[in-house]
């Protein structure tokens, strides 16, 4: 009797690792590539980069702004040494989920951003650290929502 409970509880245990192994995040379906990775300008001058998103195929996230669910987002990090941050985002397109029109983003789809290097930025090499905060959705469920890392080498001339 005690084989059988103890080979239950492990077929439980191992039931339950595999399961949550499984589990995904809007990461595992969305990703990110920066470009151009390296920028180099002189203080006082706006630099610009690209952020560019690949959804998965049948997944979406959502327009940036949106309210009813969590928009797509471009955050500089605290101490972010640029200013006048700006950022463009897809518009992308409306489409009704779960009863509620949305403006949904699908496929690949592009972030413009700039920034203007203060006067008083020393020179050398700099790192900009900024997140892109999605969620991703398909036509039956929502992922957990990632804050994906961005970073952008800049050298101040």
């Amino acid at each position: 009797m005690k084989r059988i409970v103890l080979f239950t509880l492990l077929v439980c245990v191992l039931g339950a690792g595999l399961a949550f192994g499984a589990l995904k995040g809007s990461s595992d379906v969305v990703k990110i590539v920066v470009e151009p990775a390296a920028l180099s300008s002189a203080p006082g001058q706006r630099v610009s980069f690209e952020v560019k998103l690949d959804i998965q195929k049948t997944w979406h996230i959502y327009a940036h702004g949106d309210t009813n669910f969590i928009g797509v987002d471009l955050v500089p990090a605290d101490g972010f040494p640029l200013e006048d941050f700006q950022a463009e985002y897809p518009a992308g397109h409306e489409k009704e989920f779960f009863g509620d029109m949305v403006a949904m983003i699908e496929g690949k789809e592009v972030i413009k951003a700039s920034a203007l290097i203060p006067a008083g930025l020393e020179k050398g090499d700099h790192e900009l650290v900024l997140s892109v905060t999605v969620q991703a959705c398909d036509d039956k469920t929502c992922l957990a929502p990632a804050f994906l890392p961005v970073t952008v080498k800049l050298k101040v001339e």
